[in-house]
């Protein structure tokens, strides 16, 4: 009586099981997910602007929350970040000085 439970038992495992691998099989997913879309420059707030306006020769900037380049006179700047404490605009980098004729 006992090898006859144990045989049923067994097969009903192997039959458990080979039907769970299939399912996974069937669940994984068809094709790898998309990429996410790269970020788009935000538009700087009046702070950023007014640093720029007074700060000529700046071409990099930050508030600890996002960087911003100066570009033809236009600040282009990255989203902020998750959990960012703001502080005072400083410039990071400045272009390089022209040179005179």
């Amino acid at each position: 009586m006992r090898s006859v439970l144990f045989r049923l038992c067994l097969i009903g495992a192997m039959a458990w099981s080979a039907g769970t691998v299939a399912t996974r099989a069937d669940d994984a997913p068809a094709k790898p997910p998309e990429p996410p879309a790269p970020s788009q420059p935000i538009a700087p707030d009046n702070s950023i602007l007014a640093f720029v306006a007074a700060n000529p020769d700046c071409s990099e900037l930050t508030d600890e929350c996002i960087i911003c380049a100066v570009v033809s006179g236009k600040a282009m700047c990255s989203t902020p970040g998750i959990s960012c404490v703001k502080k005072d605009v400083r410039c990071t980098s400045t272009k390089p000085p022209t040179p005179k004729q």
